[in-house]
């Protein structure tokens, strides 16, 4: 592996993760990142480290937020994690799970759980290789509600729900 440090996430690794999240098949700018990283890195049920390389810089990221269902575990669910295609296969990527599971231990998390295109058979074997399993296939469904950014931050109380 090179010498490389994974650390926490700052506002100005913006313009890197922009550009590795493009890699991994997610077109995104700095300005498209700055707001859902600065979600992020407020979010105490969050988690982005980035590895860096010294003279290179951030060559790769791993996102892990906190996940209780009702009907499963507490967990540590990995959102994206990518290395810049120039520096994969070195060893980084499994630094950055190994860190994220340090992360969800510390937290009390039992399980860390990927979501993986089917397509991705290079992402599956990496993972496989991590001793993760394959547990199900499924349908991912979204519905857009409105635009994020008009939307006010939630507060304690303000759903509308009663109870």
């Amino acid at each position: 592996m090179e010498e490389s440090t994974v650390r926490r996430g700052i506002a100005s690794d913006a313009p890197a993760l922009a550009r590795l999240t493009s890699q991994l098949g997610y077109p995104a700018t700095e300005d498209s990142i700055q707001p859902r990283l600065a979600r992020i890195l407020q979010s105490p049920s969050d988690c982005l480290l980035v590895v860096e390389i010294p003279g290179t810089g951030v060559v790769g990221w791993v996102h892990g937020f906190l996940c209780q269902l009702l009907e499963s575990g507490y967990r540590v669910e990995i959102g994206g994690l990518v290395v810049d295609e120039r520096w994969q296969r070195r060893g980084l990527g499994r630094h950055l799970v190994r860190a994220l599971e340090r992360w969800a231990a510390d937290r009390g998390a039992a399980e860390l759980s990927v979501r993986c295109r089917t397509e991705r058979a290079d992402a599956h074997r990496f993972y496989e290789g991590l001793l993760f399993r394959h547990s199900k296939t499924q349908r991912v469904f979204r519905k857009q509600i409105g635009e994020p950014s008009a939307r006010p931050a939630a507060t304690p109380g303000s759903d509308g729900l009663r109870g």
